[in-house]
């Protein structure tokens, strides 16, 4: 009875998850809103101009389905290769999301199995480690290639969903970034999603579209599932090779160099989290604007800075926290166009308060074989041509 109960619990995440995501891809080939009905509207906006049909539902299916593919193929590379051991392990507990809010929505948090014993050996960590993302890698190439291969006519497209463009003065069609940019950061109110770039996928950008007219802007993206789902898929997986504690990253240093230098390596991952997301911050030429998030900042860096050091001794924690900040001003000064990135703040809070920052030790700790090496060193690469620093930039609002 109780396998059964947590079978269920398995099955009924996965359906919703299942929902969110088409939930989501409906809302992203269009143009409307699943909880519409909630908000007021300009005039000349009725309802059922932005109020989505539940017919609608069967639009979301190419994105949902691209999403899950990664998930699943991501989570039970992780469960095989822990069957392969014989370590105890739980099948994938899907992680459902939907904000029924005026905001990009992605629909899941993703997924996660759950260890139910600990591998008693490094090479158990780094095969369990590094089985996921490439695994969950294959599947992003994949939806990448499909897209850039079969692009829609990309006026027909996007106008569609977009017909107001044709109405605005500055357009009168399909606008340009440069356009789409100035427009957003002109008006009160106006607000885009631009989605960022990796090295990987402006690669296949360049490389894969027989027709490199009918590749979409970045502000249009996320209008195309399999180009939109490749992308943050790749994000996500740069996300879990970040080389900290006991994300999948974590393991395959671990494994690669041990325990020590893995522990150093979690640390500086998480400095250059911290500069990535929070040099915007240190700006004291609006300082008399800005002063009380500025001082939450420094609050924030003395806190993750008792984590990096490891030590309740408020001189050397202050030292290390205004020196990080001192830097960042530095930065901020000679390249003043930095802003705040939130997503990596948070998640550097999220490392040295929930995921940790030291792997734990394995019964038999040793260096993994030659080939399992240079399995590393392939992940490490994977890492770098997956990696963006502005996954998601909000333009204008």
């Amino acid at each position: 009875m109780k396998k059964i109960r947590v079978y269920a619990i398995h099955l009924v995440l996965f359906i919703i998850t299942l929902l969110t995501t088409m939930m989501v891809g409906a809302e992203l080939v269009s143009t409307k809103m699943w909880f519409a009905w909630m908000y007021t509207w300009p005039e000349g906006i009725s309802l059922e101009d932005i109020q989505l049909p539940l017919s609608d539902l069967v639009k979301g299916i190419p994105y949902s389905f691209s999403f899950l593919a990664f998930l699943t193929f991501h989570e039970f590379g992780h469960y095989f290769m822990a069957v392969y051991h014989r370590v105890k392990s739980s099948l994938p507990y899907y992680i459902p999301i939907y904000i029924p809010l005026p905001i990009l929505n992605i629909g899941s948090f993703g997924a996660v199995i759950r260890l139910k014993q600990i591998p008693d050996s490094t090479r158990k960590y780094f095969d369990i480690g590094i089985a996921g993302p490439l695994a969950g890698f294959v599947i992003s190439i994949l939806l990448l290639v499909y897209g850039f291969s079969h692009l829609p006519d990309i006026n027909e497209y996007v106008l569609n969903i977009h017909p107001e463009y044709q109405e605005i003065e500055p357009f009168c069609g399909l606008p340009t970034d440069e356009q789409m940019r100035t427009y957003m950061e002109g008006g009160e109110g106006r607000q885009a999603y631009y989605i960022g770039n990796s090295l990987l996928f402006e690669f296949l950008k360049q490389t894969i579209p027989s027709d490199p007219t009918q590749v979409p802007s970045h502000f249009e993206l996320m209008h195309y599932p399999f180009l939109f789902v490749g992308y943050i898929t790749l994000f996500f997986t740069a996300l879990n090779l970040l080389p900290i504690g006991q994300l999948d990253g974590g393991h395959i240093i671990y494994g690669m160099f041990g325990r020590k230098i893995s522990g150093y390596v979690s640390r500086l991952s998480v400095l250059v989290l911290l500069f990535i997301g929070g040099t915007g911050f240190a700006n004291f030429q609006e300082f008399s604007e800005s002063y009380f998030s500025i001082s939450l900042y420094l609050l924030f860096l003395y806190y993750v800075s008792k984590h990096l050091l490891g030590s309740s001794e408020r001189i050397q924690v202050a030292a290390l926290a205004l020196s990080i900040f001192a830097v960042q001003l530095l930065l901020k000064w000679n390249f003043p166009d930095l802003v705040p990135n939130l997503i990596w703040l948070i998640y550097a809070f999220l490392v040295v308060r929930v995921i940790g920052l030291d792997h734990p030790p394995a019964m038999r700790e040793h260096k993994v074989n030659q080939p399992r090496q240079i399995l590393g060193w392939l992940t490490i690469l994977i890492f770098i041509l997956c990696f963006t620093p502005e996954p998601i930039l909000v333009i204008g609002g």
